[in-house]
């Protein structure tokens, strides 16, 4: 299976040299084929990642064949209002990472570092402006992005918009987490409506957006309680199932499959089999393609990846009747708003939450936020006695290497935890 998807990448890049809409149809081609394999073989998966997986192969491949109904929207840009109107989100950093998954990022790396783009920018970005700017990408209707988390953002929406001429609404994100901040938000949240209705020729109804704000609220109390529960349970998946999560908890946050997801998350709890093994909490994105680590963590009885943050980071609890202030909360709470600190925190709680061994912070070259608070991050975990291993890497850009070592630190912190488990127990 490996080969195949290898062969296939390559022949996405090298088609698109030549005829950049041939090599879009050969990605549409390739998503539909992984959506039928995930509708009708699960594999390993359980249900609920199943669910998560397919929702997210049928979002990602849908303003591929739909591009006039397509909006290039950044990863925390709330995405109700675009629901109503059955617009397609376009998510930068999500077909980022599915082009890394079809072993398709290399030449588009390549071409957005020879188009001025420094080797030290987040690949995620880096590899969709390249793809965008080689023709692969369709034009969108327009763009909308936020400040949040990262200072990418501030290039690659601008970029991007310059690149296919097409309109660009920001919404600014203070680092202030108070009243005054979630109304200047959701003051922007109310213009961003008539940006949209302005670029579409529709009228976005106050009802239906409440009714999806509704559905967001659901989603994310359903898989809290999820989260509750699976504290004594165990529930194997793969390390690739942390980035489907996270992808249902934003841009597909407010949709009937994020809520079908989140309900089946409860189905699978309740009849999981109690804890055992080594249990990590995953902090940022992770190197699904990195075959020593899933090795280690995929299907595995003995180590079990329980949560990451990118999954929980926006949750609150608010009241879906008044939707621009719900929306404006999920960005002034987000646990990635702010000082590295306000992340900490949060993960250390849920790691208490789901009863986790340890964590793993891992640093994705060209994420700066996260690497800058690494150290501090782990003198905190471990100071509310928390193991916690600090890995390098890249989860998107394959070139980066280092495989073999990452492998054989996570192994041996998994020892460690091991013992001390042990120990504690004896």
């Amino acid at each position: 299976m490996e080969n195949i998807v290898q062969t296939f990448g390559k022949t996405v890049q090298d088609v698109c040299d030549k005829n950049p809409e041939r090599a879009r149809k050969l990605l549409r081609i390739g998503y539909h084929a992984q959506s039928l394999r995930y509708r009708v073989q699960r594999g390993k998966m359980h249900s609920a990642a199943q669910l998560a997986a397919l929702y997210t192969n049928r979002a990602m491949v849908a303003p591929l064949d739909h591009p006039d109904d397509a909006v290039i929207v950044s990863l925390f840009t709330p995405c109700e209002m675009l629901h109503v109107l059955g617009l397609h989100p376009f998510c930068s950093e999500g077909l980022g990472c599915y082009l890394s998954g079809a072993c398709a990022e290399q030449s588009f790396l390549k071409y957005a570092e020879s188009e001025g783009l420094p080797e030290t920018f987040c690949s995620y970005h880096k590899a969709f402006i390249g793809a965008s700017e080689c023709g692969l990408m369709p034009k969108p209707r327009f763009i909308i992005s936020t400040t949040l988390a990262c200072d990418a953002n501030t290039l690659t929406f601008r970029r991007l918009a310059e690149h296919f001429d097409v309109p660009h609404f920001v919404i600014d994100v203070p680092y202030e987490q108070d009243e005054d901040a979630v109304r200047y938000v959701a003051d922007q949240l109310v213009r961003m409506k008539a940006f949209i209705e302005e670029h579409t020729g529709k009228s976005i109804d106050e009802s239906a957006l409440i009714k999806r704000c509704r559905l967001s609220q659901q989603s994310m109390d359903n898989f809290q309680r999820y989260m509750d529960l699976r504290a004594d349970k165990q529930i194997l998946g793969a390390i690739s199932g942390e980035m489907y999560s996270a992808f249902m908890f934003h841009n597909l946050l407010g949709t009937e499959e994020s809520l079908r997801y989140t309900e089946e998350c409860l189905k699978v709890v309740e009849k999981a089999p109690a804890a055992s093994g080594i249990r990590l909490l995953w902090m940022h994105t992770n190197p699904f393609w990195v075959k020593q680590l899933t090795d280690v963590t995929d299907f595995n009885p003995a180590v079990q990846i329980v949560g990451c943050d990118m999954c929980y980071e926006g949750f609150i609890h608010a009241d879906p009747e008044k939707p621009y202030d719900f929306m404006a909360r999920r960005l002034i709470f987000s646990a990635y708003n702010g000082p590295i600190s306000r992340r900490v925190d949060r993960g250390i709680e849920e790691a208490q939450r789901l009863a986790a061994d340890g964590v793993v912070w891992f640093c994705h070259w060209g994420c700066k936020h996260t690497l800058g608070g690494a150290q501090l991050a782990k003198r905190h975990f471990e100071e509310a006695g928390i193991p916690c291993l600090i890995l390098d890497g890249d989860g998107c850009d394959r070139s980066h290497g280092g495989e073999g070592q990452l492998s054989t630190r996570i192994e041996a912190f998994i020892e460690m935890l091991e013992k001390e488990k042990e120990a504690a127990q004896a």
